[in-house]
């Protein structure tokens, strides 16, 4: 097995221009723990509906979101913050109420209060955070139920927004799901759509998320589909993970997965890989979703983190 892994590890170098992140980091605890353990970035966020929740949208919650920027500081982990999801007052759901369970993936029903919210957030954090992924999946009928037109229209806001506040800031279009056509609302032609309507020049970094044996097919989709237009720019994966559920992934199956897919991503010339995520979100060992952390719910590292340990300060740093 050690001969294996080196073998497999040596195959990465070098490593310039590639970066390594966890997601779903919320706690001080959640941000020691994925330091010490090496990672330099991570793809978190608070939901713009958990910020601005009330009706008129005049109040702001910046606890929690205050509270994640300054771990990220204190413990030098840059930040991807994802600008995602409609307060209920503001959703273009017919009627919508905050008891609903959807009102959050459907557009701003007036696109300038998105406008505003991204502009503040980004002043408030201007210098402290400077990437910032636009949505999530929105390929899915999941997480987004506007058209694709209005999806472009939401990333020329958020795009002017930021740039104003800091042309430095690095503008990511939400990572693609890529799945099965009919699964979730999956528009299998939303990048093409979204490039056909000149999507691209609201975009800095392109992004798609991978689980199960699907990187090789995903990453040749996002190459050709991006050459067509034309599109040059870097490709990011937000989300990277496979799950220990029962019948899924054994631990040692997770750190190998974890491990592989990282070389093959850097030999790809992806630039940023978040691994997702950091903790189990539950406790079901039947459920996928539950069972994707690294770490188990109760913050007890699986064999992943050892082997994430080693091949960071073996090959990552310093190179």
């Amino acid at each position: 097995m050690n001969a294996f892994l080196v073998a497999l590890l040596i195959l990465s170098l070098p490593y310039q221009n590639f970066g390594i992140g966890i997601c779903k980091l919320s706690t001080e605890e959640d941000f020691n723990l994925a330091s010490q353990v090496g990672f330099e970035w991570t793809r978190s966020g608070v939901a713009w509906a958990a910020i601005q929740i009330n009706l008129w949208g005049y109040d702001f919650y910046w606890k929690e979101a205050d509270e994640m920027v300054n771990s990220s500081i204190r413990h030098n982990i840059t930040l991807l913050w994802t600008l995602a999801f409609t307060p209920w007052w503001c959703s273009s759901k017919e009627n919508a109420s905050y008891e609903d369970d959807d009102y959050y993936t459907y557009p701003p029903n007036n696109i300038s209060e998105w406008y505003d919210f991204v502009k503040i957030i980004a002043e408030r954090y201007k210098g402290k955070i400077t990437a910032w992924e636009i949505w999530n999946e929105e390929d899915t009928g999941y997480f987004w139920k506007g058209s694709v037109e209005q999806f472009v229209e939401l990333m020329r806001y958020a795009y002017m927004a930021l740039k104003e506040v800091d042309e430095n800031n690095t503008v990511v279009m939400g990572g693609l799901a890529l799945g099965d056509p009919g699964v979730g609302g999956y528009n299998p032609h939303f990048l093409e759509q979204f490039l056909e309507l000149g999507g691209g020049k609201y975009v800095d970094v392109y992004a798609f998320h991978v689980y199960g044996n699907t990187l090789s097919q995903r990453y040749s989709y996002m190459e050709e589909t991006l050459k067509k237009y034309n599109e040059s720019k870097p490709l990011w994966v937000t989300e990277f993970g496979a799950s220990t559920y029962r019948g899924g992934y054994s631990q040692f199956g997770q750190a190998m997965y974890i491990i592989s897919g990282l070389i093959k991503m850097k030999n790809m010339g992806i630039e940023k890989v978040m691994i997702y995520e950091l903790r189990d979100s539950g406790t079901n060992v039947s459920n996928w979703d539950d069972n994707l952390g690294i770490f188990r719910a109760d913050y007890t590292p699986k064999l992943a983190v050892y082997f994430i340990f080693i091949y960071l300060r073996l090959f990552y740093f310093g190179m």
